[in-house]
């Protein structure tokens, strides 16, 4: 495969991650909004979500910084410099590259932890359903950090596909790619069990199909992503680098979609509900749902204790009304 330039790369990578940055800024001021609007009684999971996105905020923020930082000396303080600005912009040892790729790494990290989080509280804080992907985001960490580790000790003229580097890098990516699959499909999965054990109980269509849908569709984006990402850097090619630097603004991204999507449905009111008893179904896993409506169906008979009232032995006739055991 033809490699693609390496100061292209970083200038469409800069580029590519500014303009995520920007769809990440939108969404949170809007994810912000909705939490603040929507949910005026704020529990528990509502915070730590809270918490989530506005850290994950921070670090996107730093990040697309230090690419702003890394390109001006690059290719403007580093460009009569031996190489170029590739020359300053591919040492990996440097400590704005470390320090950017640290934040990279806690952003992914994050991101998959948010994931084990939701899951632990959509099937009711049992263990024993985020025991695989706990164990995942521990190798996710340890993994993450080590490459960071590593960038000092390597020849400063490595490449990010050097040996010592690529069994960890692969490691991280494959693990990424696998725990999105694992959490998304888990949560999809218990969304679905509580669907089909109320679809007896309601009218209408399902409150939960939906949900899963957003959830499937605003994880897409990031898993694709990183499938990409783990594609490129097994077959060497530079353009790994960009889709790298899309992973950090894409997973705050998507953690606010979701939460936005899921806030504005739970505010849709129920539809087809023309009478009998509403029942509210607020939460599931504290992620809120829309009413649904149980029909009541009462039936009356009436009867009378031994005492027949009637007109005549055989029916109406001119005695009149009698009375008889």
């Amino acid at each position: 495969m033809k490699q693609y330039p390496l100061d292209n790369t970083f200038l469409v990578a800069a580029w590519l991650e500014s303009l995520l940055y920007g769809c990440f800024l939108v969404t949170f001021v809007a994810s912000v909004y909705v939490q603040v609007s929507f949910n005026k009684r704020q529990n528990t999971h509502n915070r730590v979500m809270f918490i989530y996105s506005g850290v994950m905020f921070a670090i996107a923020t730093v990040h697309v910084a230090m690419n702003c930082f890394r390109l001006i000396r690059g290719f403007a303080d580093s460009a009569a410099a031996p190489g170029g600005a590739v020359g300053y912009l591919a040492v990996l040892s440097r400590w704005d590259h470390i320090f950017k790729d640290t934040l990279y790494a806690t952003q992914s990290i994050i991101g998959d932890s948010a994931g084990v989080y939701r899951c632990w509280i959509l099937w009711n804080k049992d263990y024993r359903f985020v025991i695989l992907p706990g164990l995942l985001l521990i190798g996710s960490t340890v993994s993450g950090y080590m490459v960071c580790g590593l960038y000092p000790t390597i020849d400063p003229n490595a490449s990010i596909f050097n040996p010592v580097l690529l069994d960890w890098i692969t490691a991280f990516y494959s693990i990424a790619v696998t725990q999105n699959i694992i959490t998304t499909g888990l949560m999809a999965l218990r969304l679905w069990q509580v669907e089909k054990q109320s679809a007896r109980y309601r009218l209408g269509g399902g409150n939960f199909i939906p949900v899963i849908k957003i959830l499937v569709e605003s994880a897409a984006l990031y898993l694709l992503i990183e499938i990409l990402l783990l594609a490129l850097y097994t077959v060497d090619h530079n353009a790994q680098y960009i889709l790298l630097e899309c992973v950090t603004p894409t997973a705050g991204f998507t953690f606010c979609v979701i939460a936005i999507r899921i806030n504005l449905r739970a505010q849709k009111a129920p539809s087809g509900q023309s009478g009998g008893n509403s029942a509210a179904t607020q939460t599931i896993g504290s992620i809120p749902m829309r009413p649904i409506v149980i029909s009541r169906r009462v039936e009356e008979s009436h009867h009378t204790d031994d005492i027949h009232i009637g007109y005549g032995k055989d029916g109406p006739g001119k005695d009149g009304p009698w009375t008889g055991p």
